[in-house]
């Protein structure tokens, strides 16, 4: 039971972080840095602290395609969770997101061949609902480009989670420096291919944000790892509830939002399918 402590204490902490880590992002962005470059700057701290444990830990042994890989849907994840948080509703984001047990269940079933259990069936259709649920404004669900950045973002997340399946050897350093150097790769590409202008912030800004992501983002997920690694499935995807848990009521608190009875239903759907599909993977 001591053993389970410090892990389950990692998670909480780890997962409930994600969950207020938008105010932090949007503070950054009305300091003139944001969207894409935001992003950059961020992970390319967090890239800095994947390199220092590094030194200390394995990050050889991952063959190319691997690391291309989770490089390129670690950018597309993070990215894209960073540009939705900032411009759309938070706790929709993180719903959507925390849909991503869901699509690791089906991308498993495509590509490695496993098996769909009936309680995984319907915990996709119950997740589904409470996703219709969120979406539902005033006669229709409806989806905005940010709602479907924050669906993308998890089903990156849910690929990355999937590769690692089926190359468990890979060492947490390697993925987390794979991810993290993901995100700058992706972003650069991005922001050669795109119309984004050149922020107008000022250097104790973008020092904050190489911060946020040197410290906060780093640590945040080797706290999350650490915990998912040491943990069983059925536990760990219950404790990552805290995520949704503080996202709903950090909004709450923070932007004065109201939490509607549909919204909380949605959410309640939303985690229990979510949390039931992750349960039955294995």
């Amino acid at each position: 039971m001591t053993k389970k402590v410090w892990p389950v204490a990692a998670l909480i902490l780890g997962a409930g972080s994600w969950g207020v880590l938008w105010y932090p992002l949007r503070t950054l962005a009305k300091a003139g840095l944001s969207g894409v470059w935001l992003a950059l700057v961020m992970y390319a701290g967090a890239t800095a602290g994947s390199l220092i444990l590094c030194r200390t830990g394995h990050c050889g042994g991952v063959s190319r395609r691997v690391w291309l890989a989770l490089a390129v849907l670690g950018g597309i994840t993070n990215i894209g969770f960073v540009v939705a948080v900032l411009h759309d509703d938070i706790l929709r984001v993180t719903l959507l997101f925390y849909l991503s047990p869901v699509w690791s269940v089906l991308a498993a079933r495509v590509f490695l061949g496993e098996r769909l259990a009936a309680p995984a069936v319907m915990g996709i259709a119950v997740a589904l609902a409470g996703v219709v649920t969120v979406l539902w404004r005033q006669a229709a669900p409806t989806m905005n480009g940010f709602d479907a950045l924050a669906l993308l973002s998890g089903a990156a997340f849910a690929g990355a989670n999937v590769i690692l399946r089926a190359q468990p050897g890979v060492a947490l350093a390697a993925k987390l420096l794979a991810t993290f150097a993901g995100v700058v790769a992706v972003g650069l590409v991005t922001l050669a291919v795109g119309a984004h202008g050149v922020p107008h912030a000022r250097a104790s800004t973008v020092l904050a944000a190489a911060a946020v992501g040197g410290l906060g983002i780093f640590i945040i997920t080797l706290l999350v790892q650490y915990g998912v690694t040491a943990l069983p499935v059925r536990q760990s995807s219950v404790l990552l509830l805290a995520e949704v848990v503080t996202a709903a009521f950090s909004q709450h608190l923070l932007l004065h939002g109201a939490l509607t009875a549909r919204t909380v239903i949605g959410a309640l759907t939303v985690a229990a399918g979510a949390t039931l599909v992750a349960a039955y993977e294995s």
